[in-house]
């Protein structure tokens, strides 16, 4: 199997569409660092091969690339044989398909088919299978079931590898006989494997049972008579308590009626008077919808009222400001500068300067006499100057109240109103009357609740008529009525028949129940010895059958571990080849355990066989990744699949590291192999795929 080429859609570290080209033997995939997507590379192309794109899982889902709006998607295309491929999956609309090209072309939807096919194809019959054998990881060298594997699922490929390591030697895959060992050892150790062992509890069982019931039949008898003498005495309680418990029990069920009839008048007086109290709460409310028309000019103009009410007060505030401006004017008018000052000032001036030609002293009469002329202009300036100030903000003022005015009046006609005081007097009564209604509508939502007026009104107008009904049948019952005490003792006594009524049945049920399951047939006995004799005849069948199974499985087990240890060999063969191409002979020795495939080799450092676990790390990954070399060629039924080597030779020290790289070049001649790495190692070994 050949890859060609792969695209992937927002897989992982891949968030834009990628198409990337491989070469049929050793592609070397380089990463500029560990966000450069080569992980998500190799989960697109096992995805594409194994995934089931209607998959819920969580772990799967979550492969999507973070931030983008669509799941993942990938596209694999690859040869086999003559034979060009091309297989699609997306997690979008939960669609593969698998299109053949070469001796026609044909594609396939169902998803069961295309597992099949790849199947067939990869020679690796899951995911699982594939990771197990064809991807290798940093962290995989020496775990054979990848890291989170169901124990079922790892029993699983554990289980196929080694069959087809059994099929590898036998030329045959189609006898499981690791399988047939095992039902068989379970026919003949487990209860539920419907085997020899099952068949010879089960005989057990019954021998014991029977044992145990022959001095059981004796006691049967006296048993029985026993029972019939107290049957026939609870029978006779049974009757006595029959004739009793009716009648207590109608008294006390009329007492309680009594009580309930008294609390249900109680509710139905007090739900009455609720009722009268709503009904006149909605007479109350009708009678003020009928009048709210003569209100209706104030209905949805609240707009239109705010505009009034500020055109009001703003006509207000304006007659406040002109009644001030008004005093203002008194005022200033008792400020006007006095004319003595100005007739005072004319007289001085006029007679100093009549007396300056003959006394020059009389000059300085002349000089006070301008000065106070002078005080007089200046002062009657600012008087006037004051007063005309005043009387144009009276002027403004005035000009303002007239506009206000003029929109009060316009306002007041749209209500129909001519006059201020008629539209407050009446828009007073409206406001009043709405919060009356108001106030009667809270108190009768109080006692309506969630209810509309009709469905309370047709619940309760049959109270009274109900409660009448009620009295009557209460007047009925009164004659049987019990005093508290009494009726408590009454309800007691009720009680303790019913109980002593229903133990005496269950003793009934009981004891009748023994006769329909007990039998005092005296032929039984010998029934009973009849029967134990044919099962130790049947036990002994069984034992021989089950000598049978256990050489049987014994043979088979014997011939299994024979041709592991045959295909154990032909691993071997191949480890032992790689490894001792890649450290140089050093170690050339191997031994593979036929049991768990553990490795043992022989260092010429030691004497004798050691575990490779026992070595340097980098030794083991170096065994483990040859190993697992050798282990593809013999379980993937010669189909070559690709290998996926995710950096795992971290740890290789650069002279082995040398010699594994050209072991590669020799394997990727017979199975493309995929090595994501970042580091430069590997330039000019391969074909070189740069992702980032």
């Amino acid at each position: 199997m050949i890859l060609k080429r792969i695209t992937v859609k927002r897989l992982k570290a891949i968030r834009q569409d990628k198409t990337i080209d491989f070469s049929p033997e050793l592609n070397i995939i380089k990463g500029s660092d560990n966000e450069a997507g080569k992980s998500s590379l190799r989960v697109a192309i096992t995805k594409a091969l194994f995934q089931d794109p209607t998959t819920s899982q969580k772990e799967v889902l979550g492969l999507t690339s973070w931030g983008t709006d669509e799941p993942w998607e990938v596209a694999l295309e690859f040869d086999s044989g003559s034979e060009s491929y091309r297989i699609s999956k997306s997690l979008k609309d939960g669609s593969c398909e698998l299109t053949r090209s070469g001796s026609g072309e044909r594609s396939v939807t169902n998803k069961k088919a295309i597992a099949a096919s790849i199947a067939r194809i990869t020679g690796c019959p899951t995911e699982t299978f594939f990771e197990s054998t064809a991807c290798i990881g940093q962290d995989e060298l020496i775990r054979l079931i990848p890291p989170g594997t169901t124990k079922s699922e790892e029993k699983k490929v554990f289980g196929t590898i080694t069959q087809r390591l059994q099929a590898t030697i036998s030329g045959s895959e189609e006898t499981d006989v690791k399988a047939i060992i095992d039902r068989l050892y379970d026919k003949t150790h487990r209860k539920n494997a419907n085997g020899p062992y099952a068949r010879i509890q089960q005989i057990a069982d019954k021998i014991a049972g029977l044992q145990r019931g022959k001095p059981e039949q004796e006691e049967k008898i006296d048993r029985v008579m026993e029972n019939r003498r107290e049957l026939d005495r609870v029978k006779k309680e049974l009757a006595k308590i029959s004739g009793e418990l009716p009648v207590k029990q109608q008294l006390a069920e009329k007492n309680v009626k009594i009580l309930g009839l008294q609390e249900d008048i109680k509710r139905d007086k007090t739900q009455y008077g609720n009722f009268k109290r709503a009904k006149e709460l909605k007479a109350k409310l009708d009678d003020m919808e009928e009048k709210s028309g003569e209100f209706s000019c104030f209905a949805g103009a609240e707009e239109r009222m705010e505009q009034l009410a500020d055109a009001e007060m703003e006509r207000e505030d304006l007659r406040k400001q002109k009644a001030g401006l008004q005093d203002e004017l008194r005022a200033l008018a008792k400020r006007k500068p006095p004319f003595w000052i100005l007739i005072s000032g004319g007289a001085l001036l006029a007679g100093g300067l009549a007396g300056a030609f003959a006394n020059k002293h009389l000059g300085i009469v002349a000089d006070a006499g301008g000065l106070l002329l002078a005080l007089w202009l200046i002062l009657q300036m600012v008087w006037r100057r004051q007063d005309k100030l005043i009387r144009e903000r009276t002027t403004q003022i005035e000009e303002a109240d007239q506009e206000k005015g003029k929109t009060i009046k316009e306002l007041l006609e749209s209500f129909g109103f001519s006059d201020y005081v008629e539209y407050h007097r009446r828009l007073k009564e409206y406001v009043e009357g709405k919060e009356k209604a108001r106030e009667l509508r809270n108190k009768l939502s109080g006692i309506l609740g969630d209810k509309e007026w009709r469905e309370f009104e047709e619940e309760n107008e049959d109270l009274d008529m109900r409660a009448t009904a009620n009295g009557k049948e209460l007047q009925q019952l009164l004659p049987f009525k019990k005093e508290p005490h009494e009726l408590q003792k009454l309800q007691n006594e009720v009680s303790t028949l019913q109980g002593n009524k229903e133990s005496l049945k269950r003793e009934e049920s009981a004891i009748e129940r023994f006769f329909e399951f007990t039998d005092v047939d005296t032929d039984q006995l010998a029934s009973i010895e009849e029967q134990l004799e044919w099962l130790e005849k049947e036990r002994a069948f069984w034992e021989r059958k089950q000598r049978v199974f256990d050489i049987t499985r014994e043979a088979l087990e014997e011939a299994r571990k024979q041709t592991l240890s045959k295909a154990a060999l032909a691993m071997e063969s191949g480890l032992g080849g790689y490894i001792s191409a890649i450290t140089n002979g050093k170690y050339s020795r191997v031994k593979i355990s036929d049991v768990d495939l553990s490795i043992e080799t022989s260092p010429p450092e030691k004497e004798g066989w050691v575990n490779v676990l026992e070595l340097s790390k980098a030794t083991q990954d170096q065994f483990y990744i040859c190993a697992r070399f050798a282990l593809v060629k013999l379980v993937t039924e010669g189909k070559a699949p690709p290998l996926l080597l995710d950096d795992p030779f971290v740890n290789f020290h650069p002279k082995r590291l040398a010699r594994m790289i050209s072991l590669l070049q020799e394997l990727a001649k017979e199975n493309q192999i995929l090595l994501f790495t970042a580091s430069d190692a590997y330039d000019g070994c391969g074909n070189i795929i740069s992702i980032g």
